[in-house]
C-alpha cells in the first residue's frame, strides 16, 4: 500500500493521480470534506477527468446532511483497501487531514459512539463557553485536554462528550507511534513555506472563479446539513460576506489567511510522524517526485 501526504495546496492530489494512473492503483481520499456532495468547489474535489482515469474512494460518497467520523471513515477505508489488494491492485492513501489518513492506514481502535445525550450536552457546553469546555475536560479526562485543539469547537465537542460517557480509552498514543495494518510506503510531500503560500493564493483565486461562493451559499440554504459541514474553510467568510461584515475584495485574502493556518497545523502534524519518506518538490517538478515513487515501488513493491 502506498500514502502519500503534504499540506494543502502541496500538490499531492496530482502526484497522487499520476502514481495511481503509473502503478494501476486506486485513491483511497483521506478528507472529510471530499466526502461531501456540494463541496466538490471548496474541498478541491477530483473532477470527471480524474475520475475517468483512476478509480477514487470517498469522494461525494455523503450528503450534506451525513455526518462523517474517523471512525467510521477508517472501518471503511480497511474494507475498500483489502479490496483493492484482493483484486491485484494498488491502494494510494492520501490527504492532509492527519486523523483521517491514520484511521486509514492503522489500525487505531476508536471508541464506541456515545450516547445522542452527552452528544447533545458536550456540544452546548461547547457552544455556550469553549475554554469553559475545554476547563471541563481538563477535569474528566486530562490527557485529552492537553492534547486537544482547543481552538476547535467540533473537537472540544468530540473529546468532550467521549469523557461525558466516561470513555477516556483513546487511540492518541496509536495516532504517533507509525504502525500501519498493512505494510505501507509512506511520503511526505513538501514545499517551502513561501511557495506553498503562492500556491494556496493561486488555489483561492481558481476557487472563487470557479463558483466557490455561489457553492457555499447553496450549502448553507440547506437547514438539514450536518454541523461538520459548517467547518469547511468558507463557510465563515461567506456568512460574513453576506452580513456585510466582510468587503468582496477582502474574501480572497479572508480566504488564504485561513488556508495557511491550515497548512502549517498539516506540516506540524507532519513532523511528528514517524516513518515518512519526504520528497521536497522545491526547485523538483512533479513528474520527478511520481518517478521516485514509483521506481521505489517496483523496486520493493509490498
Amino acid at each position: 500500500m502506498l500514502g502519500i501526504l503534504g499540506p494543502t495546496a502541496v500538490g499531492k492530489s496530482a502526484i497522487a493521480h499520476e502514481v495511481a494512473r503509473a502503478l494501476g492503483g486506486e485513491i483511497i481520499v483521506a478528507d472529510p470534506f471530499q466526502r461531501y456532495r456540494g463541496l466538490e468547489v471548496a474541498a478541491d474535489s477530483p473532477g470527471p477527468g480524474e475520475f475517468n482515469e483512476v478509480p477514487y474512494h470517498f469522494v461525494g460518497d455523503l450528503d450534506l446532511s451525513e455526518g462523517s467520523t474517523a471512525g467510521e471513515f477508517g472501518a471503511r477505508a480497511h474494507g475498500v483497501i483489502d479490496d483493492v489488494i484482493a483484486r491485484g491492485r494498488t491502494p494510494i492513501v492520501t490527504g492532509g487531514t492527519g486523523l483521517y489518513v491514520r484511521a486509514a492506514v492503522a489500525e487505531l481502535g476508536f471508541p464506541a459512539a456515545v450516547d445522542a445525550a452527552k452528544r447533545a450536552e458536550a456540544e452546548q457546553i461547547v457552544a455556550m463557553d469553549l475554554e469553559g469546555a475545554v476547563e471541563r475536560l481538563r477535569e474528566l479526562d486530562p490527557r485529552a485536554a492537553d492534547r486537544i485543539d482547543a481552538r476547535n469547537p467540533r473537537r472540544v465537542a468530540r473529546a468532550l462528550e467521549l469523557a461525558l460517557g466516561g470513555v477516556t480509552d483513546r487511540p492518541l498514543d496509536r495516532l504517533w507511534d507509525g504502525s500501519t495494518r498493512r505494510p505501507t510506503h509512506l511520503y511526505a510531500l513538501a514545499r517551502s513555506t513561501a511557495t506553498l503560500d503562492e500556491r494556496i493564493e493561486v488555489r483561492v483565486e481558481r476557487e472563487i472563479h470557479d463558483g466557490l461562493v455561489a457553492e457555499l451559499r447553496a450549502v448553507l440554504a440547506r437547514p438539514d446539513r450536518h454541523r461538520a459541514v459548517d467547518q469547511i474553510i468558507g463557510i465563515r467568510e461567506v456568512i460574513a460576506l453576506d452580513a456585510g461584515d466582510l468587503a468582496p475584495d477582502d474574501l480572497a485574502p479572508a480566504l488564504a489567511a485561513r488556508t495557511r493556518k491550515l497548512a502549517r497545523r498539516q506540516r506540524t502534524w507532519l513532523r511528528r510522524q514517524p516513518g515518512l519518506r519526504l520528497i521536497d518538490l522545491e526547485g523538483c517538478h512533479s513528474d520527478e517526485a511520481v518517478d521516485q515513487i514509483t521506481s521505489q515501488w517496483g523496486d520493493h513493491p509490498l
